[in-house]
């Protein structure tokens, strides 16, 4: 996904109360491509039926404790 449509899915996930971020963070995937990662509260399941509608993937990153989104 493009940078400004990471911070546009952080805004609207933060909007229908799926996160309580502690921590985000917008890491560059590929060259134009960003991913999502954000540490604290979520909830897995509702994200990540959330997101199934704008073609977007979702991870745990259990190591470093980052929920991870991203265009596959």
């Amino acid at each position: 996904m493009q940078r400004y449509e990471a911070v546009a899915l952080l805004k609207e996930l933060g909007a229908q109360h799926l996160i309580q971020p502690s921590l985000v963070l917008i890491e560059q995937r590929k060259p134009d491509r960003y991913q999502l990662q954000i540490k604290g509260y979520y909830d897995l399941e509702s994200i990540t039926g959330f997101v199934k509608q704008f073609d977007l993937a979702v991870k745990e990153d259990p190591i470093n404790g980052f929920l991870v989104i991203f265009s596959p």
